[in-house]
C-alpha cells in the first residue's frame, strides 16, 4: 500500500503556518476586490459540460479532493489523507470532518461518492473506465475500486471539483448549469453572462478565520484599453491576462506585475484529422514552422517577457529536450518543402484566433506577414470566445488555431491530459498518431519521476518530429495588480488560486 499519509502532516503545517503568518502581517482588512479578466464561462455549476475558462470562472467556490502546493506536489485538500492501495487496486479519500457546501449540506463521503459516479457516468473524468465501483464505507470514507492502476490516477481522480449532491437533486440540472454550489471560500452572488459575476465571502467555510475578502467581483472587460483605463482610475484592484504591451506600460507607471513558474506557451495547432486538407501532410506542417521567425514575433509582441519555443514545453520543464534541434527560422526551406508537397505555386489556410490568446491579433498578424512571404496566403479568422473555444474543444477547426499549452503539475501530466491515449482535454481537429498513443499508454505505468520525466522528453520529440503543433514563443501566466492587493497567484500553477489567502490593504 501506498499511503501518502505524511504529505497531510505537511499540508496541515503550511495551512497552519500560513494563517498565523496573515494575522501577524495584515491587518484584517476585507473590502471586496475587483478583478478584470477577458472572458467570462459558459457554465458555472455542472461540470460534465465545463470547459477550461468555465472551471477557471468557477475558482473562488469549488475546491478538490487534491490540491498542489508550492513545489508542484499533489496533496490532500478537501480530503485529509490518501491511500493508495497497487495490491488491492483501491484508492481511499479520508475525507475532513465538518467541510459544508454553501447550501449548508455536509460535504461527506455520500457527496464525494455522487461526483464521482456522474463523472464517471458522463465520461468526464479522465480515466473514468477505471473505476470499477464507488464505495462509501463511512461518512468520511470512499473508496475508489480500480481495474488497474497508473502514475496519473492520483491528480486525474483527485483534481475534480466536488459540488452539493443536494442542490443538485433539488433544483436540477439546469438550475446548476448557472448557479455552482461548492465547498469554496464564497458563494455565488450573482452572474450576468459576458458581463460579471459577484462572489460574497462564505461565513461556514471550513478554514476558520478565511476568507479575509468580503467578496471579489470578476468583470469581463475584452478591451484591453477599457481595462487598462479602470486599472488606471482605481475601479479594479487585480488584471488578469493582459497581453505583454499593457503589462509592460502598467508595471512602468508603478502597478505590481506578478508570474511565477506557471505558463502558457503559444502555439498553432494543426488540422490533421482531415486526411484531404493540407496540414494532414507532413512536409506542410515543417514548411508552416520553418517559415515563422519565433524570435523575431516573440521580441514583438512580448516586451521582453516572451521567450521563443523550439518544442512545447520551455527549457525547464521534463519535457524539454535539449538535443531537438527544432526547426529554425528558414523561408528558402519552408518553399522547398512546399514545393515537394507539390505546392510550389503557393497555398491558401486559414488561421482561427481569439483575443488573449496566444497574443492574439498581434500575433495572428504577425504569422500571416511570415507565411505570406513563402507563398502561403492565411485568411485569420478572429473570434468571439464562445466560438473559438467551441471550435477548440468541440466542433474543430479548419487549417490552424492559434493556441496554448497548459503547464501542469508536471510535463507528463500535461502531455497525457492533451495528447494522450485518455486525454482530459479534447483537441477536436488534432489526430494523436498511433506511435504516440502507444507512448502515452507505456509512459503512465513508470514509478520513479526519473523514468516519467525522461517519457515526458520523448513524448515531446515525438510530437515536435510529428509537427503536431508549431510551437511560437513561452508566455508566463502573469497579472497586474494595485500596490494593496497581497496575493500568490500562480505560485501553485495555472488552475490554482488560492483566494482564500488573498486580502487588501486599506486603501
Amino acid at each position: 500500500m501506498r499511503r501518502l499519509r505524511v504529505i497531510t502532516v505537511l499540508v496541515t503545517v503550511s495551512i497552519i503556518g500560513a494563517v498565523s503568518a496573515g494575522r501577524a502581517q495584515q491587518p484584517q482588512y476585507g473590502g471586496v476586490l475587483t478583478m478584470i479578466q477577458p472572458a467570462g464561462p459558459q457554465v458555472l455549476g455542472y461540470y460534465p459540460e465545463m470547459g477550461p475558462t468555465d472551471l477557471y470562472a468557477a475558482f473562488p467556490c469549488t475546491e478538490r479532493m487534491m490540491d498542489m502546493n508550492d513545489e508542484r506536489k499533489i496533496v490532500p485538500f478537501l480530503a485529509e489523507s490518501v491511500d493508495v492501495s497497487e495490491k488491492r487496486m483501491t484508492m481511499t479519500f479520508h475525507l475532513r470532518k465538518g467541510v459544508k457546501f454553501h447550501d449548508g449540506s455536509d460535504m461527506n463521503a455520500q457527496a464525494v461518492a455522487w461526483n464521482y459516479q456522474l463523472y464517471k457516468d458522463t465520461k468526464k473524468m479522465q480515466f473514468a473506465d477505471q473505476i470499477k465501483s464507488i464505495e462509501v464505507v463511512d461518512p468520511l470514507t470512499v473508496v475508489l475500486h480500480l481495474s488497474s492502476y497508473h502514475n496519473q490516477l492520483i491528480f486525474a481522480y483527485g483534481w475534480i471539483p466536488i459540488f452539493s449532491k443536494v442542490a443538485y437533486e433539488t433544483k436540477g440540472k439546469e438550475w446548476c448549469r448557472a448557479h455552482p454550489v461548492g465547498t469554496g471560500p464564497f458563494k455565488l452572488a450573482e452572474w450576468v453572462r459576458d458581463d460579471h459575476i459577484k462572489w460574497e465571502k462564505f461565513d461556514g467555510y471550513w478554514q476558520k478565520g478565511r476568507p479575509y475578502l468580503d467578496g471579489i467581483e470578476v468583470r469581463y472587460v475584452p478591451e484591453a484599453m477599457t481595462a487598462s483605463a479602470m486599472m488606471q482610475a482605481k475601479e479594479a484592484d487585480v488584471w488578469v491576462g493582459p497581453e505583454a504591451k499593457d503589462q509592460a506600460a502598467l508595471e512602468k507607471q508603478g502597478f505590481i506585475r506578478k508570474a511565477y513558474w506557471a505558463s502558457l506557451p503559444a502555439m498553432i495547432y494543426v488540422n490533421t484529422k482531415n486526411p484531404a486538407g493540407p496540414m494532414a501532410n507532413l512536409k506542410v506542417r515543417e514548411a508552416v514552422e520553418y517559415a515563422i521567425d519565433k524570435g523575431a514575433i516573440a521580441k514583438a509582441v512580448g516586451f521582453g517577457y516572451y521567450t521563443p519555443l523550439k518544442m512545447m514545453h520551455p527549457e525547464g520543464e521534463w519535457a524539454y529536450d535539449p538535443d531537438w534541434p527544432g526547426r529554425p527560422y528558414n523561408p528558402a526551406k519552408a518553399r522547398q518543402l512546399l514545393a515537394d508537397a507539390g505546392y510550389a505555386k503557393g497555398l491558401k489556410l486559414k488561421l482561427l484566433a481569439v483575443a488573449g490568446i496566444g497574443g492574439g491579433q498581434n500575433t495572428a498578424t504577425a504569422v500571416k506577414a511570415y507565411l505570406a512571404d513563402v507563398g502561403i496566403d492565411v485568411d485569420v479568422d478572429m473570434a468571439d470566445p464562445g466560438r473559438y473555444f467551441g471550435s477548440l474543444f468541440g466542433t474543430g477547426w479548419d487549417d490552424m488555431i492559434l493556441s496554448f499549452n497548459g503547464i501542469d503539475l508536471n510535463s507528463l501530466g500535461t502531455i497525457e491530459a492533451w495528447y494522450g491515449h485518455k486525454p482530459k482535454t479534447s483537441l477536436a481537429s488534432l489526430k494523436i498518431s498511433d506511435t504516440l498513443l502507444a507512448m502515452s499508454r507505456e509512459s503512465v505505468m513508470y514509478k520513479s519521476e526519473a523514468d516519467q520525466a525522461a517519457a515526458a522528453r520523448k513524448m515531446s520529440r515525438r510530437i515536435s518530429e510529428e509537427a503536431l503543433l508549431i510551437p511560437l514563443f513561452n508566455m508566463p501566466a502573469a497579472y497586474v495588480l494595485q500596490p494593496w492587493v497581497h496575493t500568490d497567484y500562480y505560485k501553485q500553477g495555472l488552475y490554482r488560486w488560492k483566494m482564500f489567502d488573498m486580502w487588501m490593504d486599506k486603501h
